[in-house]
């Protein structure tokens, strides 16, 4: 009796890990839109403060995700 290989292939664990890192960009992404709509709906009202609020951290995050994408080069 034959014995099946259930290890993934190291061509399937990179295309998991891709798929992940580009589910989690995604994420990010989607966290910073809305952010940048609160921040636009703060300005509009003329809160300025609040839009500086809304902003904090923003830049770490992008941080995160262009380190993520430059996992996929």
């Amino acid at each position: 009796m034959t014995e099946t290989n259930q290890q993934p292939t190291p061509r399937d664990l990179d295309e998991a890990i891709r798929k992940r890192v580009i589910e989690r960009a995604m994420a990010i992404n989607t966290k910073l839109l809305a952010r940048l709509a609160t921040v636009a709906d703060d300005l509009d009202v003329g809160h300025h403060l609040a839009a500086l609020g809304a902003m904090d951290g923003m830049g770490r995050e992008i941080d995160t995700m262009r380190s993520l994408l430059l996992l996929l080069r």
